[in-house]
């Protein structure tokens, strides 16, 4: 049987290689490829140091700017502590959090809880009751992350019975879940999420497409993932009376980043290391 020509052709290429590894790879080659290596590594390094000191002192020398009652959020499972957790609540009155997030989920047979994830059975989850109920001895807000819109009801409800109106505020509503809202929680603030375009931000139509969209839905704000913020978008939400809220905001030239596009609100697992940066701005 004749043999394959793409075989033995693959074969002659390997045994080629194998000539030339064997023919050049000699003590003196392997030195001048490490040293190759070891000289791209050390270009690589500095070029990324650089990148990284012109990013920080860019930053640095920009002012920060406040907007009246700027808050951080602390997000559930901050602190190294079990999301949606009794701890996690514990850990962020300990650091005297201003504002700590909770997901709302419901139960089969309608408890509304705490929990990120579709809860299944009537056991799984806090009690959102047992979470307000220790909030009101404290001055933190809430930022109710709505997971599910069938909760709205018997959480107006809660909050009503708590007298916790002015001590909490939505996010997690999609544009189309806003008449939900409306209906349901007829009187608590709520941001709209939503993923603005980094580039036609810059557009006059699509900036008077973001003012219509508030307009139309009663949003307070926008709460966008911190990569799609900017100045420009901040500016033309704060001009128009409406607010910009981040999340998740969790690395250091995240949270410059996030502090130079002038947000109201800042969602982070790590509340102290903003507060730090803040701290440090400049030095």
């Amino acid at each position: 049987m004749a043999e394959n020509p793409k075989k033995k052709r693959k074969g002659e290429k390997k045994e080629k290689l194998k000539a030339f590894l064997k023919k050049n790879m000699t003590p003196t080659w392997f030195k001048r490829i490490s040293y190759q290596i070891f000289a791209f590594l050390v270009s690589v390094a500095m070029i990324v140091g650089v990148a990284i000191y012109a990013f920080n002192k860019n930053y640095n020398e920009k002012t920060l700017i406040f907007m009246d009652d700027f808050t951080i959020t602390a997000h559930t499972g901050a602190f190294d502590t079990p999301d949606n957790s009794m701890e996690s609540l514990e850990a962020a009155i300990l650091n005297e959090v201003a504002v700590f997030e909770v997901d709302v989920r419901m139960r089969p047979n309608g408890t509304v809880v705490m929990g990120h994830d579709l809860i299944t059975t009537n056991t799984d989850g806090v009690e959102l009751s047992t979470v307000f109920s220790r909030v009101k001895q404290t001055n933190i807000m809430l930022n109710l992350d709505i997971k599910e819109v069938r909760v709205l009801a018997p959480l107006y409800e809660l909050i009503c019975e708590y007298d916790m109106k002015d001590a909490v505020f939505f996010t997690g509503i999609e544009t189309f879940q806003v008449n939900k809202v409306k209906e349901n929680c007829p009187d608590i603030a709520y941001y709209l999420n939503y993923k603005p375009s980094r580039i036609k931000i810059f557009s006059d139509d699509y900036q008077q497409k973001i003012i219509e969209l508030m307009e139309e839905t009663g949003a307070v704000g926008i709460n966008c993932n911190h990569v799609y913020a900017s100045r420009t978008l901040s500016n033309t939400l704060h001009n128009n009376g409406y607010k910009l809220s981040v999340w998740t905001v969790d690395k250091h030239y995240q949270m410059k980043r996030a502090l130079i596009n002038k947000p109201d609100n800042i969602t982070t697992h790590y509340p102290h290391k903003i507060e730090e940066t803040i701290k440090n701005w400049g030095k």
